[in-house]
């Protein structure tokens, strides 16, 4: 049986964090979901790294970074990415990327980081 615990933190107007941490079943390992919505440009970069670091303290899971929601990825935002996957990696934790829009998946293929994208 599926249990869910949602935790949501605010940031500014735009853009806005949800985390929400789910446990799936007795098979399957705990993830920390993290689903960003809005644009994520540089004015919002220091407060949603802080968000999203919290996030990723809070347990020792993997993490999915949840895209669905997000109009525009600065390229500061790839930096975080990389650096985020970086520290859970060396944590033997994963980072993977869910639901990019087109435009986002766009510019993760052109950054080479297509291959953080869960399979569907």
């Amino acid at each position: 049986m599926a249990t869910t615990v949602s935790r949501r933190y605010s940031v500014a107007d735009r853009p806005r964090v949800v985390v929400v941490s789910k446990r799936r079943d007795a098979i399957d390992t705990s993830k920390t979901v993290v689903a960003l919505k809005g644009e994520l440009d540089a004015a919002a970069l220091n407060t949603l790294v802080e968000t999203f670091d919290k996030a990723i303290a809070e347990d020792d899971s993997d993490v999915v970074v949840d895209l669905a929601g997000v109009e525009f990825i600065g390229a500061a935002w790839i930096g975080t990415l990389v650096r985020s996957r970086a520290s859970l990696k060396s944590q033997d934790r994963v980072l993977t990327l869910r639901s990019p829009t087109h435009g986002v998946n766009r510019l993760l293929e052109l950054c080479g980081l297509s291959y953080l994208i869960e399979p569907i």
